[in-house]
């Protein structure tokens, strides 16, 4: 997303590849931290594949997502949260929405 918001700030000579196949939890800061993956570098993935494009296609589809959430938002009334639940949500996730943004790349 950085090559595409802010080309200027990458320095892809330094990307890796830091992979966790095995470990599906997310990731943390904490070198001590059990109950999540730390990652040196930062990344989860294989940073050394990113592209411009691939940055402009997931900031567009996040922008795109979140303003949808804004108009559905605008377009319910009022007293329509009490009627959402964990089993039946109002909206997808963020992170539905971002999986849906990167399935979309391929």
């Amino acid at each position: 997303m950085m090559l595409y918001i802010a080309p200027d700030t990458v320095r892809m000579s330094k990307a890796e590849k830091d992979l966790h196949p095995h470990h599906p939890r997310g990731l943390t800061r904490d070198p001590n931290a059990t109950d999540k993956v730390y990652s040196p570098t930062g990344a989860w993935g294989d940073p050394t594949l990113a592209t411009r494009e691939k940055g402009q296609t997931l900031v567009e589809a996040t922008v795109k997502a979140i303003l949808g959430d804004i108009q559905k938002l605008q377009d319910l009334p009022v007293n329509h949260a009490a009627s959402c639940s964990s089993q039946q949500p109002c909206m997808s996730s963020p992170s539905q929405q971002i999986a849906d943004a990167e399935a979309a790349m391929h």
